[in-house]
């Protein structure tokens, strides 16, 4: 957004002064520039329109201090962002243009500068940079709305109409490469969210849907659990399991502007649990697996490579061997014994290198132990 400071802020204004207007009077959303050069007529400047910047220099009025006034109050009766006068032949801005600025809220403003014609020219390229600006913003925005909790709960709402507090995930997927019969197996599914829509006294809705090779089995509750959600878990496994053609993941109970988190949940429990052969897997009876799984995102990826890469980089420029060592501590736990044996060195080379690595991560205040699960934390992805 352009305000009347960004546009007196521009080379074409050299002083400015406030004559007239409410605080705050340059903060005001410039939409447009425009020039008044001519008297008023019948329409009162009826084409100026609301949120425009006029500037103006009277030279329309001359020496004609009355017919200054009378178009200058005229104009600021409009819901102008402001107006701005050069006074080319001094006429005076008496009470009259500052009753009617006061009352109409447009600001008054008198200026010293170039030619309005650069002052034109100055602010619509401004103004174009701010469009294309806001275009910009608006891309940026949805990339990062793209997992924000309001987003989430409109699109769970716009899929499957839940309007609960919390969500649950199940992610199934035949056992054999049949997608004709996919549909078929889903309508199946329907016997399982009759049960858990008759049964759970929480329960908001139960939809099952495709969702490209897999089905989605969502249920939402109308309030969160009194206890951690591991008898939902336990539930969702008794009603799947008679439905034995199906691989299938379930999410923890998460709320709902979360639902994005509970579905990645269920895929990865799925997909940990098609590599070890199981039929059914909850994301909570993972273990450690859940934070192998976790450590894809790529916000954690990214955060964590860029640690490792500063200890690479001084590896590279002092012919080191902190990245190596680094890895057999988190490996080790912090355990510099076992480092050292791992790396064949004493482990005074090993205390040495974590001293190295306090300066290189900027951790000069870490102990042993905090550096340790801070390397653990940097090689976890």
């Amino acid at each position: 957004m352009v305000t009347v400071a960004d546009i007196v802020a521009l080379p074409a204004f050299h002083k400015v002064e406030v004559v007239a207007g409410a605080p705050g009077a340059l903060q005001r959303a410039v939409r447009n520039v425009g020039i008044m050069d001519t008297a008023p007529g019948e329409d009162a400047y009826s084409d100026y329109v609301a949120g425009e910047l006029i500037v103006a220099n009277l030279g329309f009025a001359r020496d004609d201090a009355a017919l200054a006034e009378r178009a200058l109050c005229q104009m600021l009766e409009r819901p102008l962002a402001a107006l701005a006068v050069r006074n080319v032949h001094g006429l005076p801005l008496g009470d009259g243009p500052r009753a009617a600025s006061e009352a109409s809220g447009t600001p008054l403003l008198a200026y010293e500068g170039e030619y309005y014609e650069h002052v034109i020219f100055q602010a619509m390229q401004l103004l174009e940079r701010d469009r294309a600006d806001s275009d910009r913003a608006r891309l940026i925005d949805g990339l990062l709305a793209r997992g924000s909790a309001e987003n989430v709960r409109a699109v769970l709402h716009k899929a499957t109409g839940a309007t609960g507090a919390t969500v649950q995930c199940a992610v199934l997927r035949p056992a054999a490469s049949d997608e004709a019969s996919l549909y078929a197996q889903i309508d199946e599914l329907a016997t399982v969210c009759d049960a858990i829509k008759a049964s759970w006294e929480r329960v908001e809705g139960a939809t099952a849907l495709r969702y490209h090779d897999c089905a989605l089995l969502l249920v939402t509750y109308h309030r969160p659990p009194e206890a951690w959600g591991l008898e939902a878990d336990s539930e969702f496994v008794r009603l799947l399991q008679p439905h034995g053609r199906f691989m299938a993941g379930i999410s923890e109970e998460l709320p709902l502007g979360q639902g994005d988190l509970a579905v990645r949940e269920a895929f990865h429990a799925l997909e940990h649990g098609q590599a070890e052969g199981r039929a059914i897997t909850r994301w909570a009876a993972m273990g450690a697996s859940a934070f192998q799984a976790a450590r894809s995102d790529r916000l954690i990826a990214s955060t964590c490579a860029l640690y490792r890469q500063m200890l690479a980089n001084h590896d590279e420029a002092h012919d080191g061997s902190l990245l190596e060592t680094a890895r057999a501590l988190a490996d080790s736990c912090g355990d510099v014994r076992a480092a050292a044996e791992a790396l064949f060195q004493h482990p005074n080379t090993v205390r040495y290198r974590m001293r190295r690595m306090r300066e290189v991560l900027d951790l000069p205040d870490a102990t042993d132990r905090e550096l340790a699960r801070f390397l653990m934390l940097a090689f976890l992805a």
